[in-house]
């Protein structure tokens, strides 16, 4: 089983404008469309497609939480939700034009030190042949330290536990030696305070955040695929697949999706590389999350990984 933690989830509001944003004045949409985000959610919709089990936590709020609560019924997704009284789940704006993507993402709810017990005690019937992935952004008056002290609560479920957090709340649940984390390019040169200009200039900054206390490090790296840094010091590259990138959003997560899938199913982790590659091209490739077959037809083209030395 695979459990996902969205902390801070909400409705994405994506819209699609045919002429370039212009300030000060009305820009009307071409398309638009409504979904429940969250990073957790993401990588459960994506686990549902490849068939592994998997239920959705998170706290929601007010009519917007209704609105996720619903879509995600939907699905057919088993979700534990956490109520949150007299609060609203935000609401991101996300601008499509050609060529770029522009968020406008709220700051969610806050939540009371009760609220993230009951949250613990949902968490604590895993064990140690399940995973449990701490997804995206904390809540508003969380600490930095969020994540870090819901790891060291569960450390003794024996749960394996996969973080995809950017900032503070992911430097500080290194030293709590999580199972896998899942940097993009991005946040890695932002917790380095660095210039990234390649890929393979990645590669020392991948090794110094599994010095840091991560087992393993999956970095996504956009259109060059992604690093995978393992447990056993071992360093592995596979480029993405061409195609048309129509949605860059949830892309990653399909793709830790799309790895945590493979390590579920008992497959070599060069094949939940593969896997999760194919999930993120396949999700880049379309309108919304991919689909089991879309995912699949990537799967079969895709080639082995490549050992870096």
């Amino acid at each position: 089983m695979i459990a996902t933690v969205t902390s801070n989830p909400a409705v994405d509001y994506t819209v699609s404008i045919s002429a370039p944003l212009q300030r000060n004045t009305v820009n009307r949409t071409s398309d638009e469309l409504i979904t429940a985000g969250g990073k957790g959610i993401n990588v459960s919709l994506v686990l549902q497609q490849l068939g592994v089990p998997t239920t959705v936590y998170g706290f929601l709020a007010g009519t917007t939480g209704s609105m996720i609560s619903e879509r995600m019924q939907r699905t057919q997704i088993q979700t534990d939700w956490i109520n949150v009284p007299n609060q609203m789940t935000r609401i991101n704006l996300k601008i499509k034009e050609t060529g770029a993507v522009t968020e406008l993402n709220g700051r969610g709810v806050t939540v009371t030190e009760g609220e993230t017990v009951q949250l613990l005690e949902k968490l604590r019937k895993y064990g140690a042949d399940d995973f449990i992935v701490l997804a995206g952004s904390i809540p508003a008056n969380a600490p930095a330290t969020y994540y870090a002290e819901i790891m060291e609560q569960l450390a003794e479920t024996g749960a394996r536990i996969a973080v995809d957090a950017a900032g503070d709340p992911l430097r500080e649940t290194l030293t709590m030696r999580p199972f896998l984390i899942k940097p993009n390019l991005p946040e890695v040169c932002a917790l380095f305070d660095a210039r990234i200009d390649t890929w393979w200039d990645a590669l020392p900054y991948g090794r110094e955040l599994r010095k840091m206390g991560a087992l393993n490090v999956l970095m996504s790296l956009g259109s060059d695929g992604a690093l995978l840094f393992t447990e056993d010091d071992r360093v592995w590259h596979l480029s993405a697949p061409h195609g048309t990138v129509k949605n860059a959003v949830g892309s990653g997560d399909s793709m830790l999706g799309g790895f945590l899938a493979g390590c579920a199913q008992g497959e070599s982790m060069m094949e939940a590389l593969r896997r999760g590659i194919a999930a993120g091209s396949a999700t880049a490739f379309s309108e919304w999350i991919a689909n089991r077959s879309q995912i699949e037809l990537l799967l079969k083209n895709l080639p082995q990984p490549t050992e870096l030395v």
